[in-house]
């Protein structure tokens, strides 16, 4: 199963992102919440911070005859 990513922001620093990142990571309760960074723009100049969280797991139904 692909994961579904969110767009959160974009800044023109790394270390904007870095920071921003971290109290995503602190402020997270849950312990699943995945962020990470990507460059992005013009010749990757910007950074683009991008969030996943996992929903629910599903159980699967065996109704095999």
């Amino acid at each position: 199963m692909n994961k579904t990513w969110k767009t959160k922001a974009i800044y023109n620093h790394y270390e904007d992102a870095s920071e921003i990142k971290k109290l995503l990571i602190e402020n997270d309760d849950t312990g699943l919440l995945e962020v990470k960074i990507y460059r992005c723009g013009l010749e990757g100049c910007k950074f683009k911070i991008k969030t996943y969280m996992p929903g629910p797991k599903r159980e699967k139904k065996n109704d095999k005859k």
